[in-house]
This record gives structure tokens, sequence and C-alpha cells, in this order.
């Protein structure tokens, strides 16, 4: 009887000690996957770096493929026609400014047309942006709805590709493009969002690679996401309303004075030449133009922190 008991009580024991190594296993794997992952994005990190540093080396190259990626993001083929358009204003101001006046007013009012330019894009592309993250939780929506009734991820985002509309589909449809190329979902999603510097959708990229690689209910998670991106654009909306006046003050007086020095210029540049002349004179104008870049520049960080 006590032989039986001992052979009971050391069965026990090898089992709870077999349980205890299993389990140790399958910590140990659990953190072997997630240092691989680490060690991946870390390497994604680096590569990325690499290339930026390379990529500083051509810098000609850098600023068309910069100024490529910001007309996609205002949605604007950068065709011949889009460029002819863009220009040939320029030339005909140009013409009738140095037909007037003199060289400086010609380069005043140049200046003034290719901000007006920059500023009407970059409001196009703010446009956009913020209807493509008011666009998000619907897209996530069509997918959480998909990938219930059976449908994997990559196939509920294809369907759900189909389902939403400019600007956000033109996004998707790059992304969709990579993914038939061969490339993942996370990854073409990140490069996309990267791209239309959508911060958004790099989350739901990670929360996609997550579950392709370690499982999991992704619907639960991306329904969860939508929800929380409705309640941040609500409460932003909210903080727009009443930031507005303050916001609108700053752009006012950052954009005020150089608009009034470039009126200035372009209708009376002998004032500016007569004080480039004087030794005084040439002094006070570069502490102006100093001082007018850093109110502009605080001013500016005034209403982006806002």
């Amino acid at each position: 009887m006590t032989a039986a008991l001992l052979l009971a009580a050391a069965s026990f024991l090898l089992i709870g000690v077999a349980i205890l190594l299993w389990h140790n296993a399958e910590r140990r794997i659990q953190q072997h996957a997630a240092i691989q992952l680490i060690d991946q994005h870390t390497k994604v990190v680096q590569h990325r770096i690499s290339d930026e540093e390379q990529s500083s080396a051509t810098s000609s190259t850098v600023n068309s493929k910069a100024w490529k990626h910001f007309l996609l993001r205002a949605g604007i083929k950068p065709d011949q026609k889009f460029h002819t358009m863009l220009v040939l204003p320029a030339i005909v101001i140009g013409f009738f400014t140095a037909s007037f006046a003199g060289p400086l007013s010609t380069a005043a009012a140049l200046l003034l047309y290719s901000i007006l330019c920059y500023f009407r894009i970059w409001f196009i592309v703010v446009r956009r942006h913020q209807k493509m993250v008011r666009q998000l939780p619907g897209f996530l929506d069509t997918m959480v709805r998909l990938a219930t009734i059976g449908n994997s991820v990559e196939s509920a985002f294809q369907s759900a590709v189909l389902t939403t509309d400019d600007p956000l589909r033109p996004l998707l449809d790059r992304a969709n493009r990579l993914i038939q190329a061969g490339i993942s979902l996370e990854h073409a999603l990140i490069q996309e969002a990267r791209v239309f510097r959508l911060l958004e959708l790099e989350l739901v990229a990670a929360v996609i690679g997550v579950a392709l690689r370690f499982g999991g209910r992704a619907d639960t998670v991306l329904a969860r996401m939508s929800a929380f991106m409705r309640d941040r654009e609500q409460a932003q909306n909210e903080l727009t309303a009443l930031s507005a006046e303050t916001r609108l003050s700053a752009w006012i007086l950052g954009l005020l004075p150089i608009g009034v020095g470039l009126f200035m210029l372009m209708f009376n540049d002998k004032i500016f030449l007569m004080m480039a002349a004087d030794p005084v004179g040439l002094k006070l104008l570069i502490g102006a133009a100093i001082l007018e870049v850093i109110g502009a520049f605080w001013l500016y960080r005034l209403a982006k922190s806002i």
C-alpha cells in the first residue's frame, strides 16, 4: 500500500513537472516570436533610415519624389497639362511686372504667386487628409462585417476597397496593387500610409500584422479602433471649434507681415533699394526679416500645437 502511494505521488509529481516544462516551453516560444517581431521592425526601421541616408545624397531626386508625393496627396496628376497651367500664369505675371516695374518687384510678384499656389495645394491636401480620416471608420466597419461572416483579413480588405469612395480609394487601390505584386498586406498599408502621411492607417496595419502572425480576433480589435476613431474625430472637431479664433489669429499674424512686405516691394521697390544702399537701412531690413521669420515660426508652432 505504501509503495502504491509513493508511485502515485511520484506520478503526480512527474505530471506537474511535465506541465511546468510545457508551460515554460510555450512561454519561450512566445518570447522568441515577440523578439523576432521586434527584430523585424527594427530591421525595417534601420532599412528605412539607410534609405533616407542614401536618398539625402541625391537631393534633386528626393525633392522630385517629395513633390510627386505632395501632389499625390492632393489628388493631382503631375502631367504636362498641370505643369503648363502652373507655369503659364507665372510667365504672364513676370512679363507684366517686368514691363511696369523693376526686377525686384518682378521677383516679389513671382514669390507671392508661388506662395499662393503652394498654399492652395496644401489646403487641398489638408482637406483630403481630413476626409480620409473620416472615411477610415466606415472602411473598418465594412472589413469587420466581412470578417465576421467568415472572410479572411486579406479577402475582407480587398472586398472593402470596392465599397470605398475618393479620396481614400486611391490609397487603398495602390496598396491593393502592392499586395497583388507579392507584398504583404501589413507592409503595403504601412508604405502607402507613409506616402499619404496617414498615421491612423499605420495603426490599422500594425493590428492586421499582429493578427496575421499570431492569430486572434482581428475583427473585434478593428471594431474597437473604428469606435475610437469616431470618438477621437468628435473630440477633435470640438477642440477645433473652440480654438478656431486662436488659430485664425495666429495664421493672420504670421502671414500678414509677409503679404504686406511683398505688396510694398511689388508697388514701391525704390524704398527698399534706397534702404539697401544705406548701411543702417540694410541692417534694419535684415533685422526686420529675421524678426519676421522668428515671429512667423512661433505663431505657426502655436497654430500647430492647438
